[in-house]
């Protein structure tokens, strides 16, 4: 849950209601019907209980669902007798205690919820408890620590949140309520960045995208960031955060006041300009003087940093604005990881936490690797992220050409033969799973878990990994658990880019090959220009949106005013 290890002991009770939870294992015990056992397993965690035969008569009964075996007192007693349980939980006495009470099905839920309630406020109490150890703890820089009880926290309101389930009936409800606003007040479904060809596409950002904009050095990744974020915040009147760890707060202005006034930035820094251009530099510095633009350019900014200036402008969770980062390689962290993927990897995931956690869209540019360089054709692909974001690489058994099979969500489907990259020595794990099976894979990989795209530094004893299998023309699918995951030293790992699927199979477990797995869209700016000095387009800029979660991808293009840096429809 947390970052920290401390425990604290208390002999004062933690919250916790005794009653609701027999309540919960004596509807689970007399009841045949496995809706209410799967609306139990989906809404309660082992974890909430407090009693620890509580806990084991809630995991065994689990078991038994999963296994396809009838729950009833019978079956549940022969497995825990099978696993040396039964005098753990108190033998036949406590089950006679659960059994002799009636409970209505219908209060399942509010039992339920209690039990989750009191769940989540022994985890603040553990939050409080390691916030004083920490506080006490000197040899930890306070920022550092600082970071961690935030992370504790959200990860906390994560917690309380998932303990709801919403029904499609009351999402669409939702839904429903919120297209009828729109429609009576006429508005986008996202801030449009006022580039219509691009707004075709993407229909504005949405919040708590994460959107990454990506390209080589010179494109005008600064430039199209500026711009759109100036036709935003002209439009919306909406706070703009601009971190920026190259260039400073005054060079920014600069580019707006350029931009704005329509004059050519030399003769702007250099303050040679008619009497027409001071009068129109001087309606543009009072303009841009009344927008809600904020500017900070730490070049030491650290995703803490960030988190807490966008508390100060946005205190209100759903407030509209916009977050530009400028750019991705350059931030930090307060912490060293195994190298620098793994750290680009971290702040990516938590720039997305930070979207979510304020329901604003967060641009951040990000430079692409060289290796479009050496390609005759070079508009950029997603595999040229593979720099900025987490580089999946996995130990493979097998020779330089293989056939690689990978999930569409429906099925398993053959790649070409691919060949894959060695990539050298890496710290690798070894994945144990209760069935006997091993995988080996370096630390940032992910791999698809019951709760979604986990990396194997988060894996724990217990966690469920989906596994396919293939029988014929039919796809199977089940958990495995994690028993072990061990430090395997270094070995030799391969990596191949699977551009469709963004993930391949080895053992029928499901692993992650999208670097940009964070990121709701991405877009790659492209100049003919830069790479063909005899090009008719000179002033023509691609830009590609080479994925977008929630809509089309495609390619809008804009024209480029060097003089001015300023982008505009064509």
């Amino acid at each position: 849950m947390s970052d920290f290890k401390i425990k604290y002991s208390n002999s004062t009770p933690l919250p916790h209601n005794f009653l609701a939870e027999q309540a919960i294992l004596n509807i689970l015990l007399t009841n045949s019907n496995t809706s209410i056992t799967e609306e139990a397993f989906l809404n309660l965690k082992v974890e909430s209980f407090y009693f620890e035969p509580h806990k084991l008569i809630y995991e065994t009964i689990y078991e038994l669902s999963e296994k396809k075996i009838s729950i009833n007192p019978t079956n549940l007693i022969g497995e825990l007798q099978d696993k040396n349980l039964f005098q753990k939980i108190g033998g036949i006495e406590r089950l006679v205690i659960i059994m002799d009470r009636f409970e209505n099905i219908s209060d399942l839920q509010q039992y339920i919820d209690s039990v989750n309630e009191k769940y989540v406020r022994r985890l603040i109490i553990e939050v409080g408890k390691q916030a004083i150890v920490a506080g006490y703890t000197t040899s930890e820089k306070v920022e550092i620590i600082l970071e961690k009880l935030e992370r504790s926290i959200f990860l906390l309101n994560q917690e309380k949140n998932i303990q709801k389930l919403y029904s499609a009936g009351e999402i669409i409800d939702d839904i429903f309520a919120e297209l009828k606003t729109k429609i009576k007040k006429n508005t986008p479904t996202g801030l449009l960045t006022s580039f219509t060809d691009l707004d075709s596409i993407l229909q504005g950002f949405q919040k708590s995208d994460l959107v990454i904009i990506a390209g080589r050095p010179s494109m005008g990744k600064t430039a199209f960031s500026l711009n759109l974020a100036k036709n935003i915040v002209e439009k919306y009147h909406s706070p703009l955060i601009i971190f920026t760890l190259e260039m400073s707060r005054q060079q920014i202005i600069y580019r707006f006041l350029s931009t704005g006034a329509n004059i050519n930035a030399n003769r702007l820094k250099s303050g040679k300009m008619t009497n027409n251009e001071w009068k129109r530099l001087g309606d543009s510095m009072k303009h841009f003087s009344e927008l809600p633009i904020f500017i900070d350019d730490n070049s030491s900014l650290t995703v803490n940093d960030i988190r807490s200036k966008i508390k100060k402008i946005f205190p209100v969770k759903g407030k509209e604005g916009l977050i530009i980062i400028d750019y991705l390689q350059l931030m930090k962290l307060n912490f060293k990881l195994e190298n620098r993927v793994q750290e680009i990897s971290y702040i990516t995931r938590n720039l997305k936490i930070l979207a979510k956690e304020f329901d604003l869209p967060i641009v951040v540019l990000s430079q692409l690797s060289r290796g479009v360089e050496s390609r005759t054709n070079k508009r950029p692909m997603l595999s040229d992220l593979r720099e900025s974001g987490c580089l999946a690489k996995s130990v493979l058994s097998v020779n330089k050409q293989a056939t690689i099979f990978s999930w569409n969500k429906t099925k398993i489907v053959e790649n070409q033969e691919k060949t894959l990259e060695f990539k050298g020595f890496k710290p690798t794990f070894t994945l144990i799973f209760k069935n006997g099976k091993t995988i080996n894979l370096t630390a940032n990989h992910k791999i698809l878990s019951k709760k979604g795209w986990l990396s194997v530094s988060q894996l724990r004893v217990n966690t469920e990994i989906y596994s396919l299998k293939r029988n014929v023309q039919q796809v199977t699918y089940s958990y495995e658990k994690i028993q072990q995951v061990v430090y395997s030293n270094l070995n030799q790992v391969y990596d191949q880019t699977i551009e469709k699927f963004h993930n391949y199979l080895n053992e029928g477990i499901i692993l992650h090959n999208s670097i940009e797995q964070d990121a709701d869209i991405v877009i790659m700016l492209y100049r003919e220009d830069y790479y063909q000095e005899k090009t008719t387009d000179s002033q023509i800029t691609e830009f590609i949106v080479a994925k977008h979660r929630n809509g089309p991808v495609g390619t809008a293009k804009l024209l480029f005013k060097p003089t001015i840096a300023s982008f505009e429809n064509i």
